[in-house]
């Protein structure tokens, strides 16, 4: 399968709002300190409208065509340039003060993510100290990707249904 049929699985998911809540309370101890976190997009696990209260909060923005870097969350959104949902204020911070990251995936296999194919996520994680952990399905568990050195190794993946430690 490649990226667009695991897009394709992804939105078409059964008992969404079931699975979406077993992944939230999975992930809820981790919601601790400087939290970057994403608006799903394309069927993505739907973890913000959970915990977009939170009061530190921040989303991504592409910057241009290398760079993406989070802002600070107030309560509202706007439509970006790649019809993503970004935060409406430019409250910048530092990858190191990140204290965890939720990543959205299109794929897992092992600890390594597919995303979308641009490198966004794999730049950014590079350059901080974050829990980063991966949400996605177990639907979207694949049974093998090309690794490459640019892909950044998550710390866990959460689904439904388990909790991936990485092995170190």
């Amino acid at each position: 399968m490649d990226r667009k049929d695991y897009i394709t699985l992804r939105s078409n998911v059964e008992n969404r709002e079931e699975k979406e809540t077993k992944i939230i309370q999975k992930l809820e101890p981790f919601i601790n300190g400087k939290v970057g976190m994403y608006v799903p997009i394309k069927g993505e696990v739907n973890c913000f409208d959970e915990f977009k209260r939170y009061k530190q909060l921040y989303l991504p923005i592409v910057e241009d065509e290398q760079t993406m870097n989070f802002y600070k969350f107030k309560g509202k959104l706007y439509r970006g340039k790649f019809n993503t949902y970004e935060p409406s204020n430019k409250i910048k911070i530092e990858p190191l003060d990140l204290d965890v990251i939720l990543v959205p995936m299109v794929g897992f296999y092992k600890m390594y993510r597919m995303g979308y194919g641009k490198g966004y996520y794999d730049r950014y994680l590079k350059q901080t100290k974050a829990i980063k952990i991966g949400v996605a399905f177990d639907c979207q568990k694949m049974d093998s990707m090309t690794i490459k050195k640019s892909d950044v190794a998550m710390d866990l993946i959460i689904t439904e249904s388990k909790t991936i430690w990485k092995q170190d």
